[in-house]
């Protein structure tokens, strides 16, 4: 004689209540744990498949207890009845444990994972288990159609590791692609049920347990770690605790506050009461987290006091009786989003002022700048950590602001300042302040400069290219373009890729050669020292200069000459020519044209600045660090005396440097 299991079902119901309902794996086994501890058992056992072990077809997953079983009874009247409310039966108390289940689906969240559920359950005084199972294929039913459906069971053997009763649900053909993200698995179970429950009942996941989360927080509320009770205007009790993070909060299960009845998640974090787009929740949601204990949402044993949506994932907050628990949260949650903001601006703050990187250049600041800056930098610590490489450069460019600031401030004070003696002597002091200033900006630009020397540098020695190209953006080209002084720190460079006829006539000439109209032009430059009109054609390092090439350049000029009398060409090459030395070095020998290698552009643009390198990087022994020394004695002496008298001693060190 066959033994059956059966179950009575309406139209789509299990599809709707276990695939649909349940469509996040997290919170699926969290479903199937809860229904553990309703068991009254003590420990869980969640295997799960790896990532490299992971098959859908072949692969499964398992969540066994130790809890108090099933026999053929109770899995026939209780177990497969859907929709059964077991609050009504016992009062919502067993095991000595307030129930978390209460809508008699929970079964089903397993169909949320996979296609098919296999259920292994036991008690101590039979010898032999049950096993049966369930398939969404069977369960699929068309809407509005009602179907009467058969589980065959069968008696199985018991491991003997397993405990005395329990029960045991295997998921397999599983619905998803990639295995689950064990690590994230832990944090939302972890999360999905409170220290109670976990300290009552042993969560394993592959024979681990289930750590609690560890934060390492900057400030929490209650600071011992306690539960704080609040009376909500309706007489209701809650508990709660926060925290603060030293550093941002990755972890979305971690962010925020989860809400919890009866020990279980009630409203999935993160969970911020739908405050967190005030100008204080923006950043703070990434350093706040917490938990509130609420109880009497889930006090009632009847459908319609239900306020928890079925996968627990969130709570009605549109109904009349969660208003006071909604006004309390948003309430508090502003208030913790703009401690945490203030919290984290004063360290950040004090870290700043505090870091030998900072405190000597913000001490020559004046004072009134000192507050607004200081305000900057709390508005900057919501959304920065101490030490980090982008912190470091927020935190310089925000000083360096002010650095500038002060340097506009002299100048603009400077007239009302010589009205008054005092303000005088004050702005004298900060004039001081202000060499300082502007010798840390020009020497950042000539720091940069050297750097795109060396740039330059880089690119001849690999032959970049002239222009850019589908294989490089990088060229020559352009870096001269964005930096002209590199041809020669005496040229003004003011036009490029310009068309011989448009420039003629932006100088009023309309005559122009027919086949001359639409030759470009690299660079066109007026020397600082004449009025001399230079062209700049570019040859690509490594290839070798051919007549035609010098040929088409002097047709540039005898058409610039319309109008330019005083015209140069400049031709900028490797160093290597496919011409007669006789005839290369006729045309180099004459007045108008300069042949002028690419290292020799590059030797002359660092000399230009190079004599600044020891200052950059501080080298007082050099000759070069102590001849800049002797020039700012020099300078502030007579800045402060007013007169430029050489002394005795001032003559015997001769002339000072010209830095040509």
């Amino acid at each position: 004689m066959s033994r059956l299991f059966h179950m009575t079902i309406l139209g789509r119901t299990i599809e709707h209540l276990g695939s649909q309902m349940y469509k996040h794996r997290a919170p699926s086994i969290a479903e199937l744990v809860a229904n553990c501890w309703d068991a009254g058992a003590t420990t869980v056992w969640i295997t799960m498949p790896v990532e490299g072990d992971y098959d859908p077809a072949g692969s499964a997953v398992t969540i066994r207890d130790n809890g108090e079983g099933m026999n053929e009874n109770s899995v026939q009247t209780h177990y497969l009845v859907v929709g059964r409310n077991r609050r009504a039966d016992d009062g919502g108390i067993s095991h000595a444990r307030k129930v978390m289940g209460r809508k008699g689906i929970g079964k089903l969240a397993g169909f949320g994972l996979a296609e098919k559920v296999t259920v292994t359950t036991w008690t101590p005084d039979v010898g032999k288990a049950i096993r049966f199972s369930m398939s969404i294929q069977q369960l699929k039913n068309d809407a509005g159609q009602s179907q009467n459906i058969e589980f065959p069971w069968e008696d199985a053997d018991k491991d003997p590791n397993w405990s005395l009763s329990g029960t045991c649900i295997e998921l397999s053909d599983l619905r998803h692609a990639s295995p689950i993200d064990i690590a994230m698995l832990k944090e939302t179970l972890a999360r999905r049920f409170s220290r109670t429950t976990r300290g009552q009942m042993r969560i394993l996941i592959n024979e681990e347990e289930l750590p609690d989360p560890v934060i390492e927080s900057m400030y929490s509320y209650p600071e011992d770690g306690s539960l704080k009770t609040e009376i909500l205007p309706n007489s209701q009790t809650i508990k709660y605790r926060y925290s603060y993070a030293e550093k941002p909060i990755r972890s979305k299960e971690m962010q925020g506050f989860v809400i919890y009845t009866n020990e279980r998640t009630a409203q999935a974090p993160p969970f911020f009461f739908n405050v967190e787009s005030t100008a204080s929740g923006q950043h703070s949601t990434r350093y706040v987290t917490g938990e509130i204990y609420a109880d009497y949402l889930d006090a009632g044993t009847d459908n319609e006091s239900d306020v928890i949506s079925t996968d627990r994932q969130e709570l009605d907050w549109e109904k009349q009786e969660l208003k006071e628990l909604l006004e309390w949260g948003q309430e508090i949650t502003r208030r913790i989003f703009r401690e945490c903001a203030d919290k984290r601006g004063q360290q950040f703050e004090n870290w700043v002022l505090n870091d030998n990187r900072f405190r000597p250049r913000i001490s020559l600041i004046d004072p009134s700048s000192q507050a607004q800056l200081k305000n900057f930098l709390k508005i900057l610590g919501n959304k920065s950590t101490e030490n980090d490489e982008r912190t470091l450069y927020l935190a310089d460019s925000l000083v360096r602001a002010y650095e500038f600031r002060t340097f506009h401030d002299v100048i603009d004070e400077i007239e009302e300042a010589g009205k008054d003696p005092d303000k005088l002597e004050e702005m004298l002091r900060r004039l001081h302040d202000w060499k300082v200033l502007e010798s840390r900006a020009i020497l950042e630009i000539v720091q940069g400069r050297l750097s795109i020397v060396n740039k330059l540098e880089q690119m001849i020695i690999h032959n970049a290219p002239e222009t850019a190209s589908a294989k490089t953006h990088d060229n020559l080209h352009d870096l001269l373009a964005e930096y002209p002084w590199l041809f020669n720190p005496e040229w003004q460079v003011f036009t490029e890729e310009k068309t011989i006829s448009k420039q003629l006539r932006e100088w009023g000439e309309t005559d122009c050669l027919e086949d001359m109209k639409d030759k470009r032009i690299d660079f066109l430059a007026f020397a600082h020292d004449t009025d001399h009109l230079i062209i700049i054609e570019l040859k690509r390092p490594g290839h070798p200069v051919e007549m035609a090439e010098l040929q088409r350049l002097e047709k540039y000029q005898v058409e610039l000459m319309r109008s330019r009398k005083n015209c140069r060409r400049v031709l900028v090459y490797g160093g290597t020519v496919n011409i007669p030395e006789e005839k290369w070095n006729e045309i180099i020998s004459g007045e108008l044209f300069e042949a002028l290698e690419w290292s020799q552009m590059f030797t002359r643009a660092k000399r230009f600045y190079s004599h600044y390198q020891a200052v950059l990087e501080g080298d007082i022994i050099a000759p070069g660090f102590r001849g800049k020394e002797i020039e700012v004695a020099r300078t502030r002496e007579i800045l402060e005396t007013g007169s430029s008298h050489r002394s005795k001693e001032d003559r015997g060190r001769g002339v000072g440097s010209s830095d040509v």
